[in-house]
């Protein structure tokens, strides 16, 4: 309900009770949202990738996304980044999509989608590992060193084929293996970069570069665009899924979980979208779940959860870092 404008412009709300319920829930709906949409991307990548060349996918999509926030980049943040913040914030983009993101795709024409979640799951666990050889970064404890030998058995039993080897299975495992640790070289690196622009603009560069690189990429590899003409209304939709939720509307549930939540809150989203993509990806695609996927992936939530509980007060997470989730 709001009130009428005083003499000074200004305008008076008035909270009713289901305003503020409302206003205390949306924080929480944003994350959930946060849980669904990212958790079922592999799902959505797995179903693209069948059909349309995985890096000219992500291209795409990315480009997509890009151009949307731009502009509204344009129209709330209205700023100009200087040349030296353009590359920081491309590299970054190179980094977290262009590297990243492309080959979680790639490894998903081979690995199932659940085995692709668990393997990024790790993440946090090679953040924590490697800022530990940045001056200034948290020092190795024993519950790090723990943590990261729980997670490395964990990712043996996630990692080991069911069944025999199919064709392409191991080069997809090191592709993962590469995706999360470029993922965490991009993270370190947006950490200590001084000069930040704000978050829509950040998003806007990140993505539209990953999309440059990853054109570059499909091109280099030879992939064949010709499957985008042929490719069924299943992969479409798959690729418009990943656009406009996987890429815009889980990023700004994102966005606003931050300004909304404690940022211990927010980051349970690695521990939970996992179990997600697995599920989706037994029920959905009939994806077998294995005891040993069961047991490693447990081991690797139990790994992440082990090292980043319990450690000394981190910074909020910054405007320079718009995305967070390898396949987000």
């Amino acid at each position: 309900m709001v009130g009428n404008p005083g003499e000074s412009g200004s305008v008076l709300t008035i909270m009713t009770p289901a305003t503020q319920d409302r206003s205390r829930l949306l924080p929480w709906f944003a994350l959930a949202t946060v849980y669904l949409v990212w958790g079922s991307t592999y799902l959505a990548i797995r179903i693209v990738v069948q059909e349309i060349p995985p890096l000219a996918a992500a291209c795409l999509r990315f480009l997509a996304a890009g151009i949307v926030m731009a502009g509204l980049a344009a129209v709330r943040d209205r700023t100009v980044p200087s040349l030296k913040q353009l590359a920081q914030y491309a590299s970054i983009g190179v980094l977290f999509l262009g590297i990243s993101n492309g080959l979680v795709m790639w490894a998903e024409r081979t690995i199932p989608s659940g085995i692709a979640a668990l393997l990024v799951a790790t993440v946090p666990l090679w953040l924590i590992f490697f800022d530990g050889l940045r001056p200034g970064g948290q020092a190795w404890s024993v519950r790090v060193w723990l943590g990261t030998l729980v997670g490395l058995i964990g990712v043996a039993l996630v990692a080991r084929p069911e069944g025999g080897v199919a064709t392409g299975h191991w080069p997809g495992i090191i592709a993962l293996q590469v995706a999360t640790l470029s993922w965490t070289a991009g993270s370190l690196y947006s950490q200590v970069v001084a000069e930040r622009v704000p978050v829509l603009t950040a998003a806007a560069i990140e993505m539209l570069a990953g999309s440059a690189f990853l054109a570059v990429e499909s091109r280099v590899v030879g992939e064949n665009l010709a499957a985008f003409a042929v490719a069924s209304r299943s992969a479409w939709l798959g690729l418009a899924y990943l656009m406009v939720f996987g890429s815009i509307v889980g990023f700004t549930a994102f966005a606003y979980c931050l300004n909304e939540l404690p940022a211990s809150t927010v980051g349970t989203y690695a521990y939970v979208n996992p179990v997600v993509a697995v599920a989706l990806g037994a029920l959905i695609l009939s994806e077998p779940v294995s005891a040993g996927l069961l047991t490693g992936g447990a081991l690797i939530l139990a790994a992440v959860l082990m090292t980043t509980l319990r450690r000394k007060a981190q910074p909020a997470a910054t405007q320079s870092e718009p995305v967070a989730s390898a396949e987000g």
